[in-house]
């Protein structure tokens, strides 16, 4: 009946950990839209800690002459948030002073040497581009992109990520040919997130799930 293509961060995926938030292939949101669908056609791609580019270029590469009546996005997090090293200071000290990577690697994750750094993963110039040209070459598809989110908590690990988050927001609110939806305060109000502030649990997965659903039947009525 549709095409839709959905492209997504690892929020999207099914988790075993920590137990207690634990969420099953069938509780996740794209497969709670899914059985809301039934006989339309599914593309999905859900990868963790990856890049928007990297996960649109998969899209643009593959799909581009298939025209998906609806496409739904998740990410932004891995692009925004602050980094205490960029990927080639990486590279150059592992390959080139490779004495001194297992220092560094001790240091990727420290709040107190990202605040000092502020180290930029993608920079808004290009992440600005990236859904510029996603929103040109699916240009007659309806796009539906949930809005970055993480709990306040994430900023402990991540100095600096709340201000990241809000500007890369608004940078793919000003450049997408779709919405931006908002799902923050919902998932709040359910207490949707797990306990690393940045996934989500049963309760998260459904509510969004729910919002998406509202808003794609919303459009259809429209439509017609």
């Amino acid at each position: 009946m549709y095409k839709i293509l959905i492209l997504t961060d690892s929020a999207a995926n099914p988790r075993t950990f920590p137990a207690i938030d634990s969420v099953s292939l069938e509780e996740t949101y794209p497969y709670l839209i899914r059985s809301e669908f039934r006989g339309s056609t599914f593309w999905q791609l859900s990868i963790g800690n990856t890049e928007t580019e990297i996960l649109f270029s998969q899209a643009i590469g593959y799909l581009s002459n298939w025209e998906p009546d609806f496409i739904i996005i998740h990410s932004g997090l891995a692009d925004c948030r602050p980094e205490a090293f960029s990927e080639l200071q990486k590279v150059f000290i592992s390959k080139i002073l490779p004495r001194h990577f297992s220092s560094l690697r001790r240091n990727l994750y420290n709040p107190k040497l990202i605040a000092k750094r502020q180290v930029y993963r993608v920079s808004k110039r290009s992440f600005r581009k990236t859904v510029k040209k996603f929103s040109l070459i699916f240009k007659d598809a309806k796009i539906f992109w949930l809005e970055i989110v993480a709990e306040a908590k994430y900023e402990n690990e991540r100095p600096g990520v709340a201000k990241r988050i809000r500007d890369y927001n608004s940078i793919i609110e000003e450049n997408i040919s779709g919405d931006l939806i908002e799902i923050m305060d919902p998932l709040l109000k359910t207490e949707g997130f797990n306990n690393d502030g940045i996934h989500w649990n049963k309760s998260g997965h459904k509510v969004v799930s729910g919002i998406l659903l509202d808003k794609i039947k919303a459009y259809l009525k429209n439509k017609t």
